[in-house]
C-alpha cells in the first residue's frame, strides 16, 4: 500500500513538471522573422514577416505587401499571433532564432545581426 501512494506522488509530481514547461522563445527588445529562402517575384512580394515586441503586440507580413497589426501569446513552444482583423496565426518555436507557420509549413528565422 505504501508503494501505491508513493508511485502516486512520483506520477504527480512528474504531471506537474511537465505541466509547467518554460517558454521558447523570450521577447526583451523587437525581434523580426524573416522568411528562410524567399525570391522576391516583384516589389509587392515582401515574403512572411513577424515582428514581435516586448509589450506583446506583433505585425505579421503572411506575403504579399499588406502587413496586420495583432497581439501574441507563447505558451511553451507555441506562438500566436491574433490579428485586429480577427485573423489566427499559429507557429511551433523550434528555437530562440526560428519558428515554423502550422499550416503552411513556412520557415522563418530571426537573424541576430538585424540588431
Amino acid at each position: 500500500m505504501k508503494y501505491q501512494y508513493l508511485l502516486i506522488l512520483l506520477a504527480l509530481a512528474l504531471f506537474c513538471f511537465n505541466a509547467c514547461k518554460k517558454d521558447q522563445l523570450s521577447v526583451d527588445g523587437e525581434k523580426e522573422f524573416k522568411e528562410v529562402g524567399h525570391v522576391a517575384m516583384d516589389a509587392y512580394d515582401g515574403g512572411w514577416r513577424v515582428t514581435l515586441q516586448p509589450d506583446g503586440v506583433a505585425d505579421i507580413l503572411p506575403g504579399g505587401d499588406i502587413v496586420y497589426r495583432g497581439t501574441y501569446k507563447i505558451s511553451g513552444d507555441k506562438l500566436k499571433i491574433k490579428t485586429t482583423d480577427g485573423e489566427t496565426f499559429e507557429f511551433k518555436i523550434l528555437s530562440e532564432t526560428e519558428i515554423k507557420e502550422k499550416e503552411y509549413g513556412t520557415l522563418l528565422r530571426w537573424e541576430t545581426d538585424q540588431l
